[in-house]
């Protein structure tokens, strides 16, 4: 059971937080762990807030799950949830959260999220107006991107960040195929277990003719990949390409 005081506390960092901006609650760096995600979601002050910050607090799925439930957040449109540690179980309840339907942005950086957390997450059906989606150093693996690039619910993606995910070739190449992430501009792939046949599967893609910038450096595509890639008539709007 969370103390009062500890109630009152987190209520007074929403109600201080609110003052300089009265659509986001930051508490990123607090490191007040599930227990004060316990307190935070008793906090009246959450309705109506957009953005909600709680990176690096030291949370598990524990507080994954409540921030999910908490009837106050329905409103949220970007939650940072980034270095903490909600593992599978977190990703899980997210993927079903109340605020799901209306999020625009989800960073879930470091969080230790594995394959059955990434796919829940590629799989749900109600990330319809996602714009930003940050999987970024969680060994999600192909199959989350395979059935995310699959997944219509996540059409109106701008910006996806798989960063030292995991992914391979496979990965990529179901990516090259999507039909349903035209809309991504910006695209992260970096630091991944990929070749030059993944570099040769998006330089010919039909789909992703969108995007601006693509991050795919320490990978193993050589020169050839970088050739494809910089080559690629698909990539006509590409902006800024790093590599190496």
């Amino acid at each position: 059971m969370v103390s009062e005081s500890k109630i009152e506390y987190l209520d007074r960092l929403v109600k201080e937080s609110l003052e300089e901006d009265d659509e986001t609650v930051d508490l990123k760096g607090k490191f007040f762990g599930d227990e004060g995600i316990e307190a935070l979601v008793h906090c009246k002050r959450l309705q109506g807030v957009e953005n909600l910050d709680v990176t690096r607090n030291n949370l598990t799925h524990k507080s994954a799950k409540m921030i999910a439930e908490c009837p106050y957040l329905v409103e949220l449109r970007r939650l940072y949830i980034g270095d903490n540690n909600i593992s599978d179980r977190g990703a899980t309840a997210l993927a079903e959260a109340v605020f799901a339907p209306n999020l625009s942005l989800l960073d879930l950086r470091f969080n230790n999220i594995t394959a059955s957390g990434g796919e829940a997450i590629a799989e749900s059906a109600l990330f319809t107006k996602l714009q930003i989606l940050v999987m970024q150093e969680n060994h999600v693996g192909d199959r989350a991107l395979e059935y995310l690039a699959k997944n219509a619910g996540f059409g109106n993606l701008r910006k996806l960040n798989f960063y030292r995910t995991g992914v391979t070739n496979e990965g990529i190449k179901a990516l090259a195929k999507s039909k349903v992430l035209k809309k991504v501009r910006h695209l992260n792939l970096a630091r991944n277990y990929v070749s030059f046949a993944a570099a040769e599967a998006l330089a010919n893609t039909k789909t992703l003719t969108n995007i601006e910038t693509l991050m795919f450096y320490d990978t193993t595509i050589g020169d050839a990949g970088v050739k494809a890639l910089v080559n690629s008539p698909s990539f006509s709007k590409l902006k800024t390409l790093r590599v190496t």
